[in-house]
């Protein structure tokens, strides 16, 4: 009977968890949007996958401090699935696989999110004006465009990864 209880309680926190990181992270969807346009097997690339997997997990464990890993895991597949395109049965292999293999891009990824994930942290403990956002929120945007971005957008940075 606990464990039902449980699960539920861990099913709302992921509602919760989800909704609070898709709020956060909308001011960029419109850019990786625009990169999956111009190349749609960026949106499936390891450093992609694990940056935002990571942003997602610290966002939602932001929103919701008790949830739970299931809880964590489906709102990790929710998100990133719905901002890559990639069906969750894909994404979940995918991030296993990546993550059991050590892949160097994915863990850099992973890394790279902890200072996003800081930075949009101490922008939302800004003062909200949208027509002047704050020095965090600025960094936010600098982060973004230089994990994500310039990532996606030339074999220069995975080349020297893999070297």
């Amino acid at each position: 009977m606990f464990s039902h209880i449980a699960a539920l309680c861990d099913l709302w926190r992921g509602r919760r968890a989800r909704s609070a990181v898709m709020a956060s992270l909308q001011p960029f969807n419109a850019s990786l949007r625009q990169v999956g346009e111009e190349n749609p097997q960026s949106l499936n690339d390891p450093y992609l996958i694990g940056f935002l997997i990571a942003s997602v997990s610290g966002l939602a464990r932001d929103a919701c401090p008790n949830i739970g890993s299931e809880g964590i895991g489906a709102v990790q597949l929710d998100v990133c699935g719905g901002l890559t395109g990639l069906p969750r049965a894909v994404l979940a292999e995918r991030v296993v696989c990546l993550s059991l293999g050590e892949d160097g891009a994915f863990l850099l990824g992973c890394a790279d999110a902890a200072a996003f994930h800081a930075t949009l942290s101490a922008a939302r403990g800004e003062a909200c004006d949208i027509e002047e956002p704050g020095p965090a929120a600025l960094e936010a945007q600098a982060l973004w465009e230089r994990f994500v971005e310039r990532w996606t957008a030339g074999e220069a940075s995975r080349d020297a990864l893999r070297s």
